[in-house]
């Protein structure tokens, strides 16, 4: 259980909050798939922290993020028209460039240039890496950029998509750390795989976990254990980057899941979810939903998981589908089945009424962690930020040490 004004320090990031201001001045944050701001394509709209920010891509390919107001009369930048590498805003014709500086000020004559030179354009630094855009917002210089296990792959080796989820972001956090759920909420999708040779996930169905949980530099390491028989056990350990990254195993020793939960305002949040694999190409080839979605599902990869309805049509929910034999009633995604159950809880769910269990230990470590970073930075403490991760899925014998660095089933970089 969680006092109500923790809860609030936790989930609430608009208007000056303290969760909000330690995020804003600590981490980069991913706002956009980079394949959707193309280049000479209408300025796109970014939500974070509560406020609205817009991105558009350069006719040399460089993306700027800047307030969706324009700096002259705050008409909104997502009406500007797009001219070669900047902005110009239909109210009167201020010309913004992509790198923040105003280049143009018809109304000012001859002193147009000097005169926009002395505006300040609020620009944020961007950069591209794992098929996403990263933005800091922060006030002073940018901290180091990320170590992810999926940056710097080749394009077969990547998928990623983006979804609006309507609830807090800690809900989304929440929802990929719980490991035990896979079981049940995932049955459908999950169950075919139990009893396959070298599916190691199908045996999330043999035995309820024991957790063991392992604070890092970067975040959590939480590892589901399950008995298997005398001498083995399996190993499910999912990596949590704070604050927005967390990743779980996949089907192969250098592939994996990630899911990453995005602040857009206290009761929304951007989920970006998709597979990568370090020494190949994604498992399923040119179908890179393969077993995790219905067959042939078309979708929008820039809003993959729409769930529109509300608890008056229960989500979406087929119910002549469980009846046929599907567990949950969404048989479209694996990934509609967390969206659901996240919105199901309330914009912010109210963590004061939990009665929590022995499954849910990485859940409240989680929590107390970012509860501590805040801490931290309201002491004008260092927040952590930087490690690279590993997720694990393996049989091994009931001494395999999950903790330790040669236990990763691939070098971690330098």
């Amino acid at each position: 259980m969680i006092s109500p004004e923790n809860n609030d320090r936790l989930t609430r990031v608009e208007r000056g909050a303290p969760m909000g201001r330690m995020l804003r001045e600590n981490f980069w944050f991913p706002f956009a798939l980079s394949e959707a701001v193309v280049a000479g394509a209408p300025p796109e709209r970014v939500r974070l922290l509560g406020e609205n920010f817009v991105t558009f891509r350069a006719e040399d390919g460089r993306v700027a993020l800047l307030d969706e107001a324009c700096p002259h009369r705050r008409a909104s930048l997502l009406l500007a028209r797009v001219e070669g590498c900047a902005l110009r805003c239909i109210f009167h014709g201020w010309k913004i460039d992509v790198s923040g500086q105003v280049a143009e000020v018809p109304s000012e004559g001859e002193r147009a240039e000097t005169w926009g030179k002395n505006v300040k354009v609020n620009h944020y630094p961007v950069f591209e890496n794992g098929g996403l855009l990263w933005a800091w917002l922060g006030k002073g210089e940018p901290r180091d950029r990320p170590e992810l296990p999926f940056f710097d792959l080749a394009p077969e080796s990547l998928w990623i998509s983006r979804t609006v989820a309507r609830c807090n972001w800690f809900q989304g956090i929440e929802g990929t750390l719980d490991s035990v759920h896979v079981q049940t909420l995932h049955d459908s999708w999950i169950r075919p795989y139990a009893g396959k040779s070298g599916e190691t996930i199908g045996r999330s169905f043999d035995h309820p976990p024991r957790y063991e949980i392992e604070e890092t530099t970067y975040g959590l390491r939480a590892a589901a254990i399950r008995e298997l028989d005398d001498e083995n056990k399996y190993y499910r350990v999912t990596e949590y980057i704070a604050p927005f990254v967390a990743l779980t195993p996949g089907k192969s020793d250098t592939a994996a899941s990630v899911f990453i939960a995005v602040p857009v305002d206290d009761t929304h949040h951007l989920l970006f979810w998709g597979h990568y694999n370090r020494t190949g190409p994604v498992r399923h080839g040119v179908n890179k939903l393969a077993g995790l979605a219905a067959p042939g599902l078309e979708y929008d990869i820039n809003n993959f998981a729409n769930i529109q309805l509300d608890a008056d049509q229960r989500w979406g929910q087929d119910r002549q589908a469980m009846s046929a034999g599907h567990y949950s009633g969404f048989p479209r995604c694996i990934v509609d089945e967390d969206i659901v159950v996240q919105q199901s809880m309330g914009p912010i769910t109210d963590r004061t009424n939990e009665r929590l269990c022995s499954s849910d230990v990485a859940i409240v470590r989680a929590r107390w962690l970012m509860l501590g970073y805040l801490d931290r930075f309201e002491r004008d403490e260092t927040v952590p930020h930087s490690g690279m991760a590993r997720p694990i899925d393996i049989v091994a014998p009931s001494g395999f040490d999950w903790r330790s660095p040669d236990a990763l089933p691939v070098p971690v970089p330098a």
